[in-house]
């Protein structure tokens, strides 16, 4: 039970009010045999089906979605690889091509804005092609072959002023604002010949506190695309090891730059709260409180009151389990059908491991966590908790993946809710003291070998 499911962002479809209008996409393909097409829609890096329909034998189809649906980039599949259209500017429009060649030969009645789009594509292509035949016949193998990566900076450079052309004429278009999007931030120049490792971590960070320069995070529709996803995502796995002060400015910058959006500043705030809900950084803890005091509770319009809810169960749950804190003692039947207890086990430092023997993730970190109590035989006892009861299933598992000098155990009356006790992933891992205080959790194996080698 994720935290961005529970916020129903990433899995849900939603559509908002703003932009949204009935749809009609008329379409001629020659030399294109009858086939089922497909229009989906991106969201949040995803393809949600929107209509279906057949092309005939001359070529022609037609999509007609008489419910509303909301503006941003639109996916034919069936076409080629996939035929990417905006939707924005119009709603009502048709088009040519050839499918011998479908860019180069495409054109619009009615869609401006796609117009834009493929002449932009065509460009690309007409620069491109002659730089991959030079590559080709200059026997360049690698990308920083000195010849190379002049000739691919210039291009690059060439068609970021088209880019910037196009968006300066129409600065309002989805189309412009989506193609300026993928621009990475401008990295400043140091008055350095050769950078330092101080710097390049300077650079490092520079680049991920202006993740969203050019991101347009106040237009919804920018969320209706695979890319802002990519973008998203980027964002939230690399939050660099600064402290928790400059993390709070950069969120406090970032985030209300999505006022005026709905669905958009939702998915942010949720995978930001996903990312964080289960660190095993401690100092991310005040991230976390950080984000969803300012930006989910004090935001009662934007949520509903479901999810504040489980919210504040899940803030609870937290403060319950917080590092320092002692963990619940467990009582638990073991291999033998005796009660064994997590109070139980007299170590140093006791690894509470709670999985499904079902659970592929789990099944992938067993043999790690195997191997690494093997490699520390002094350093740790393990103490395996099975979520779920079914014996048999359970005893396979301790067979399976050779656990016997754990003290496994499972929950053979069902009376525990895990779930308070902080399992809201499988596997979940806490790392306790002699005391059973803990010291670190929601670890991965690879976690708790960098904490042992410390």
């Amino acid at each position: 039970m994720r935290f961005i499911l529970l916020l129903s962002l990433s899995l849900t479809f939603r559509l908002t009010v703003s932009g949204q209008k009935t749809l009609r996409i008329e379409g001629k393909i020659a030399n294109f045999p009858p086939q089922l097409l497909v229009l989906s829609q991106y969201f949040g890096g995803q393809l949600m089906p929107i209509d279906t329909t057949a092309s005939n034998l001359e070529g022609k189809f037609v999509f007609e979605e008489k419910d509303s649906v909301q503006a941003g980039l639109f996916r034919i599949v069936g076409i080629g690889r996939g035929l990417d259209l905006v939707v924005s500017e119009s709603f009502d429009f048709s088009l040519e091509a050839d499918a011998r060649d479908v860019i180069g030969t495409i054109r619009f009645s009615n869609a401006p804005d796609n117009a834009l789009l493929f002449d932009y594509q065509r460009k690309v292509r007409a620069r491109y092609q002659p730089l991959l035949q030079y590559r080709q016949q200059a026997g360049i193998k690698d990308d920083n072959d000195p010849r190379w990566r002049s000739r691919f900076e210039a291009f690059n450079l060439t068609m970021k002023s088209f880019t910037d052309s196009l968006y300066a004429a129409h600065p309002q278009w989805f189309v412009t604002r989506f193609l300026k999007s993928f621009q990475e931030p401008q990295l400043p120049v140091l008055p350095v010949k050769t950078l330092s490792a101080k710097d390049s971590l300077y650079l490092k960070n520079y680049a991920w506190q202006h993740t969203f320069d050019n991101a347009f995070l106040s237009d919804e529709r920018m969320l209706y695309t695979a890319h802002f996803s990519t973008r998203v995502g980027r964002f939230v796995k690399n939050i660099p090891a600064l402290s928790v002060e400059e993390l709070k400015q950069t969120m406090d910058k970032i985030i209300p730059q999505t006022n005026g959006t709905k669905e958009l500043r939702k998915y942010l705030v949720g995978q930001l709260a996903s990312r964080l809900e289960t660190t095993a950084e401690p100092h991310l803890d005040a991230l976390y409180e950080h984000i969803v005091k300012n930006y989910v509770e004090t935001d009662p319009a934007l949520w509903d009151a479901s999810t504040l809810q489980k919210v504040r169960e899940m803030r609870e749950i937290r403060a319950k389990m917080a590092i320092g804190k002692v963990f619940p003692d467990l009582k638990m039947t073991d291999i033998e059908g005796k009660p064994k207890a997590l109070g139980d086990l007299e170590a140093e430092h006791t690894l509470l491991f709670f999985y499904d023997p079902g659970c592929s993730h789990c099944r992938e970190t067993a043999p790690k966590l195997t191997d690494f109590v093997k490699r520390n035989p002094n350093s740790v006892s393990v103490y395996a908790v099975s979520l779920d009861a079914n014996e048999d299933t359970w005893r396979q598992f301790i067979k399976d993946f050779q656990t016997e000098s754990f003290a496994n155990v499972r929950d053979a009356e069902r009376k525990t809710d895990f779930y308070k006790l902080g399992v809201w992933n499988y596997p979940a891992m806490y790392l306790l003291d002699r005391d059973k205080k803990i010291v670190a959790r929601w670890l991965t194996v690879e976690e708790l070998e960098r904490y042992f080698s410390r």
